[in-house]
């Protein structure tokens, strides 16, 4: 039977039936399978129940939850935006990313071998079902841009084959 045990880091880890620990690894690898299946499903519930233009309500809803888990924006500009995506980006789905420049007024963003994009085509080949057709303009950069908005910054991305370049800069209010 699997149980919770204590980990060295003081934190409780699943076991599996024979009663060993899985590896960081294994466990982020099932998390993100959770996670895609989770995102997939809810994806497709929401396109054949209420079409496409339920996916701009939802990534205005998710986006509004996503921005206001911190106020840090308020005071660090650019950089918890850039700092999120870097570890959801890189540190979560494994995509390449660099950051030429951080600064509260603006950052720019690099993501290639984009995690998300091999996971997909990853799922696609095991015979997942997947809602859209180009994922980064339907659903990722509308989020994204939305919550960048959400915090007082000003959006601008390029997509490219294989990942995105971000810039973001503290919005100015019109006068």
């Amino acid at each position: 039977m699997a149980t919770n045990e204590a980990a060295q880091d003081g934190t409780t880890a699943a076991t599996g039936p024979t009663g060993t620990r899985l590896p960081g690894e294994a466990r982020a690898e099932i998390w993100k399978a959770m996670y895609f299946r989770a995102q997939a499903g809810m994806e497709r519930y929401m396109v054949s129940r209420f079409g496409y233009g339920a996916i701009e309500e939802w990534t205005e809803f998710s986006a509004e939850a996503t921005a206001r888990q911190s106020d840090r924006y308020l005071t660090e500009g650019a950089v918890p935006f850039t700092e999120n995506l870097t570890r959801i980006m890189g540190d979560c789905w494994g995509s390449d990313v660099s950051v030429p420049e951080c600064t509260p007024e603006s950052a720019r963003l690099e993501i290639d071998n984009c995690g998300i994009l091999s996971y997909r085509r990853g799922a696609a080949e095991m015979g997942i079902e997947l809602t859209f057709d180009d994922p980064c303009r339907e659903y990722c950069t509308k989020l994204l841009s939305k919550i960048a908005e959400k915090q007082q910054l000003s959006p601008s991305f390029e997509l490219k084959p294989g990942g995105c370049a971000w810039a973001v800069r503290r919005a100015t209010e019109e006068r």
